[in-house]
């Protein structure tokens, strides 16, 4: 029972020490503010819309057969430069050649008896003036006649398809370009039903390539052809790449309910790096504002209370409400028309003093990060964007702002605002 209570004493004991250390320190480690401030600088500000798209050739051609045979010859293979009308593929010609000699037999046949049914009309169309021949039987070879006619323009047509299949065994490129791919192999059979199958893809040029890209559909109304465009590819990280848009496709496309439309870009591809294919992550420029100046969007959202170091209410507040107007008059005599009609906010500009005093400013375009100030303020001005604590050991490695006021040990009052 003994060692029980001493036990017990010895942790209240203990308790009490503990405490009071706990409350020693944190009396000696009493927090103060920091004011922090930035410069007005002058900086870019870009706003972008960011987007996921594939490169491609500008003009891309699948070049198929409309006959059906075996492959025999294939004169052209993967990336190969091609010029219009040089052989890429022939396709035996046996069958089609066997087709073409019956159809122009048939067609021999045609020709044959439209002559004769022809010239059969004509003798009886005579003994019929002459009332050699019945009405009847001049309206039969009548009949037969121009059921021959009809026979030979049917059977032309057989020969000219025909003659056309023999000439469509042999595949041309349809344009100057390079082959992208190859999708037959010599000896393959190929049958053309209703769509022709895709034996070559052809490029035009690779030294323009196009991007499909996605954009959201928040942000397509900020997207307009002839807008700046930069984006970069896996293959070459690091390197930034340029484009165009030229096209915006007012066909949305819908998966799991988002809506994105695709925007053309067009880019130059002189040293042909870019590859078909090749994922582009897109920044599409939709404002640019380049060396203006500009305070961190902090300053604009910042606002002092009676614990932030250099902030006087005499100073920074007129005493009464006609004061007040009086002030903003003068603060918007600077304006121009064009900027009271714009966006406006206000700044804390550290005054020379140490002082903070309140500076409404025109506010022009924003990346997220900083601001641009079009009136108010000029630059290398020194404007608050915030307050942060520091405790007295940290405080004596800090250095000494020589723009705030120093307040002296011993004295009540310290450094009093001039009077406005």
């Amino acid at each position: 029972m003994r060692i029980l209570l001493k036990v017990i004493i010895a942790l209240a004991i203990l308790a009490i020490v503990g405490g009071g250390i706990y409350f020693y320190k944190m009396k000696n480690s009493k927090q103060d503010l920091k004011l922090e401030t930035a410069f007005v600088s002058l900086g870019d500000i870009v706003q972008t819309v960011t987007a996921t798209g594939r490169l491609q050739p500008i003009d891309q051609v699948d070049v198929g057969t409309e006959v059906s045979g075996t492959v025999s010859k294939i004169y052209a293979d993967f990336n190969q430069l091609v010029k219009n009308g040089q052989v890429l593929l022939e396709i035996d010609p046996q069958k089609a050649k066997a087709r073409l000699d019956q159809v122009r037999a048939s067609y021999k046949s045609s020709q044959n008896e439209e002559i004769y049914q022809r010239k059969n009309y004509v003798r009886t169309l005579s003994l019929f003036q002459k009332g050699g021949a019945t009405a009847v039987e001049l309206e039969n070879a009548d009949y037969k006649y121009k059921n021959a006619q009809s026979s030979l323009i049917i059977a032309k047509s057989n020969l000219e398809t025909a003659e056309l299949d023999l000439q469509n065994c042999i595949i041309k490129s349809p344009i100057d370009g390079i082959v992208l791919s190859r999708a037959v192999e010599q000896g393959q059979t190929v049958a053309a039903s209703l769509s022709a199958p895709t034996l070559f893809t052809l490029a035009r040029d690779l030294r323009n390539m196009e991007v499909k890209a996605d954009v959201d559909e928040a942000d397509i109304g900020s997207v307009k052809v002839g807008q700046r465009v930069e984006f970069s590819v896996d293959a070459f990280s690091g390197e930034n790449f340029t484009g165009e848009v030229q096209e915006v496709r007012l066909s949305p496309t819908i998966s799991s309910n988002v809506v994105t439309y695709t925007v053309i870009i067009r880019a130059d591809n002189p040293n042909q790096k870019l590859l078909p294919g090749m994922t582009a992550n897109c920044n599409i420029i939709v404002e640019e504002v380049l060396q203006v100046p500009t305070v961190p969007a902090r300053a604009l959202q910042f606002k002092p209370d009676e614990s932030t170091p250099g902030y006087s209410p005499q100073l920074n507040e007129p005493p009464n409400a006609e004061g007040r107007a009086s002030a903003e008059k003068g603060i918007e005599k600077g304006f121009s028309v064009k900027s009271k009609k714009q966006n406006r906010g206000s700044v804390w500009i550290l005054g020379s003093n140490g002082f903070l005093y309140k500076q409404r400013v025109v506010i022009g375009s924003s990346d997220g990060t900083k601001t641009q100030i079009l009136e108010g303020v000029e630059v290398n001005q020194s404007v608050a964007v915030g307050v942060s604590a520091i405790t007295e050991e940290t405080a004596k490695n800090t250095a000494v702002n020589p723009f705030m006021p120093q307040r002296k040990n011993n004295q009540s009052g310290g450094n009093r605002p001039p009077r406005m």
